[in-house]
């Protein structure tokens, strides 16, 4: 083998080696979401990665799903970086955008975080809704609140 093939051979062999070093791992959260009173409006739902913001900015991803199923639905996020993520969602009922309140404060339209964090008097914080994206898959259940 003459000298540029074998130094060709070492660079591919070093690229192929550094890149299963260093390569970062990724994996699919699947979000069962249950509850869901009526396929009204659209489904609401964001994605942070850290408390910055959270939950009401900053997301790592925000969707708006416009057709979905009732009782149940899924909902998928594929190639996310293994990590600590946490998971708010809202049924838009009205498709205004936001969470609509009745007169004391109380949100009238269905709405859910991660780790199904009971909401009494505030929003979780994130320490209380996060969870570990640490394998190629993690299927989380949340209930709708009314």
């Amino acid at each position: 083998m003459n000298s540029k093939k074998a130094n060709y051979l070492l660079l591919l062999i070093f690229v192929l080696v550094n890149n299963l070093l260093f390569a970062q791992k990724t994996g699919t959260i699947e979000v069962i979401v249950n509850g869901i009173k009526n396929t009204d409006g659209q489904i609401m739902i964001s994605i942070n990665k850290g408390p910055e913001g959270w939950p009401e900015s900053n997301f790592l991803e925000q969707r708006f799903i416009p057709n979905f199923t009732a009782p149940t639905f899924l909902i998928v996020f594929k190639d996310l970086p293994y990590g600590n993520y946490a998971i708010g969602l809202l049924h838009d009922e009205d498709k205004n955008g936001e969470i609509t309140k009745n007169f004391i404060g109380m949100p009238k339209e269905g709405f859910a975080f991660s780790r199904n964090y009971n909401v009494v008097f505030r929003a979780p914080k994130y320490n209380e809704a996060n969870f570990e994206l640490d394998s190629p898959k993690k299927t989380i259940t949340i209930n709708i609140q009314d």
